[in-house]
């Protein structure tokens, strides 16, 4: 413990002394009383206390009140601890780019809407070192975990959709299975470690299979969360034009307008598995949960410790409450009780 104001302290040690001469002053006046009245029997029997008697206990009650508020007065602070390390955490954002997470029926795209998210993201996650996975059928590493979060946000500004006819469509479990490759990459063997997936939850496999890719991942000690993106009742997709390949509607062998939808239940399912949290990205409450839930702190974390200004001026007032009920009515009484029971 230390002191931000020691001189207080030499203002209390001068205190106390001043107490214990006071005190000493009026036991002199006492006696003198007491000598005025007839003697010491005299003066027990009229004021029925030793009025010969040094106080010591209400020097020792007085004086020690002095010292508490002068304690407090001085600021007194723990001594400094040398901060635990950091406890490391890295994080994967895997995001879906598949040809539906261009579907309108979030406002401009699902992708665009969820690239704003992973940037909310990396900003809140600016302690823990944060890497950047893309996904359709194949997945796609941007960037290990690392503490250099610019490096992450100049990539997302520069995410674009998968359309290509060598891509599978999307396959959640190879997204999961290379994620988890991705977030134990570089990092502490005893450190957190999660993945948060991106996307709509469509899929061109059996649930059966992401859930097993989920399991192995928890087996390794990585938590999955899931963000979802878009809306159940669905949008057309858009495939966006690029060099050498026509842009426009996606559409059926029919002609007619693919409609995709948000497969929330399956992102729920996967988070759950995965003993993390879902949100969706149009519920900003879930968001906060989520953000709350990464940023959790650690268990074996030290607990608080109480202020010291207070317990001082706590046991300041504790002693002077005790030296006001000295001459209390109820010591005289308990005083005769036990001399009649004697």
């Amino acid at each position: 413990m230390t002191f931000l104001n020691p001189a207080f302290l030499s203002l209390g040690i001068a205190l106390s002394i001043l107490v214990v001469l006071a005190m000493r002053s009026h036991t002199r006046r006492r006696r003198r009383l007491a000598r005025f009245l007839g003697g010491s029997r005299a003066a027990q029997r009229l004021s029925q206390s030793d009025l010969y008697r040094l106080r010591v206990e209400r020097i020792l009650l007085l004086g020690l009140a002095s010292l508490a508020f002068a304690g407090a007065a001085a600021e007194p602070r723990w001594l400094a601890e040398p901060p635990p390390p950091p406890p490391v955490h890295n994080v994967v954002l895997a995001i879906d780019i598949s040809a539906s997470m261009q579907a309108s029926d979030v406002s401009p795209t699902r992708l665009a809407q969820t690239v704003e998210v992973a940037s909310e993201l990396v900003e809140v996650l600016g302690s823990y070192r944060v890497g950047l996975l893309l996904f359709a059928g194949t997945a796609y590493s941007l960037a290990s975990p690392t503490y250099d979060h610019a490096v992450l946000l100049h990539f997302l500004s520069s995410v674009t959709p998968m359309a290509s006819a060598y891509d599978p469509g999307t396959l959640l479990s190879v997204g999961i299975r290379e994620a988890a490759a991705l977030v134990t990459r570089g990092g502490e063997p005893d450190g957190r470690r999660s993945i948060i997936i991106m996307g709509d939850g469509e899929t061109d496999e059996t649930e059966a299979a992401i859930v097993r890719q989920v399991r192995a991942a928890v087996d390794q000690g990585i938590e999955i969360h899931t963000i979802g993106v878009g809306t159940e009742e669905g949008g057309e997709m858009v495939i966006p034009q690029a060099t050498y390949q026509y842009g426009g509607p996606v559409v059926d062998a029919s002609g007619a307008p693919v409609i995709s939808q948000l497969n929330e239940p399956l992102l729920e399912r996967i988070s759950e598995a995965g003993a993390g949290a879902y949100a969706h990205a149009d519920d900003h409450g879930a968001l906060r949960d989520l953000n709350r839930v990464l940023e959790a702190p650690d268990d074996d974390a030290p607990a608080a410790r109480y202020e010291l200004t207070l317990l001082f001026i706590i046991a300041a007032l504790t002693c002077l409450m005790a030296e006001s009920l000295l001459d209390s009515r109820w010591r005289v009484r308990i005083a005769a009780l036990v001399r009649r029971i004697a």
